[in-house]
């Protein structure tokens, strides 16, 4: 028998751009949360009412769209991701954008 040798499968060019959208999702997502947290504080900062207590303040700041858009990027990167590789590979990737949200350290 040809190529049954070691009972592995290759990945295909298609899972790996489905794993290298995945990766970028996650990496888009994770620092959405943190562009986005920043241009709150601003926001705050700026109007003296955070966007907790009813202020909308935020929608004036750039920052925050900036974070908004990056998110949108990650999510439909997350969702062609899906259109090159299985749920069982690109799933459990999205998971790794709360670890690039929570690894970054920004002073209060």
């Amino acid at each position: 028998m040809e190529g049954g040798g070691g009972g592995g499968q290759e990945l295909s060019t298609d899972n790996v751009k489905g794993i290298v959208l995945a990766l970028l999702s996650s990496g888009f997502i994770g620092a959405s949360f943190i562009i986005k947290k920043k241009g709150l504080r601003r926001a705050a900062v700026a109007s003296g009412i955070r966007a907790g207590v009813g202020g909308y303040s935020y929608l004036l700041e750039p920052l925050w769209w900036v974070g908004m858009i990056t998110m949108i990027v990650g999510e439909v990167a997350n969702f062609v991701a899906y259109a090159f590789a299985p749920a069982v590979l690109v799933t459990p990737l999205g998971a790794l954008s709360i670890i690039v949200s929570a690894g970054t350290f920004y002073p209060e």
